[in-house]
């Protein structure tokens, strides 16, 4: 198989195991059945945020690592019924517990790199 570049965004990194890496087209079909397709592992994303976030999200199946690469990020976590904020800058990364409801406002637009265990990820309205 040749090794090709893929732009981070329309398309996701995902890390199946200690040896395999896939790469996956992010498109409608996707987020209809194709992530509950993958292997287990982790999703390596990049998302661009201009404004605060309109939902909340959880990862049941484990911890989150989210690099802020451009602007900043104030991640809202809800530690059982008690908002903790981490804000985040370009360069610096933060780690979402497992089972943490987050969300995130946006002073400062920018990107940033989420690497997420993407099975049983639920969200609900903010």
């Amino acid at each position: 198989m040749m090794t090709k570049a893929y732009p981070l965004g329309p398309w996701f990194a995902h890390l199946a195991g200690p040896e395999r890496c896939l790469a996956v087209e992010v498109d409608a079909a996707f987020w209809e059945s194709g992530v509950q397709a993958l292997p287990p592992g982790r999703l390596v994303s990049m998302f661009e945020s201009a404004a605060d976030w309109q939902v909340w999200e959880c990862h049941p199946e484990g911890e989150e690592l989210i690099i802020q690469i451009e602007g900043e990020l104030v991640l809202v976590l809800d530690r059982d019924g008690a908002e903790e904020r981490v804000r985040l800058k370009a360069g610096e990364f933060a780690i979402v517990p497992k089972g943490v409801w987050h969300t995130a406002d946006v002073p400062v637009a920018g990107r940033a790199i989420y690497i997420t265990p993407g099975e049983g990820t639920q969200s609900r309205e903010r």
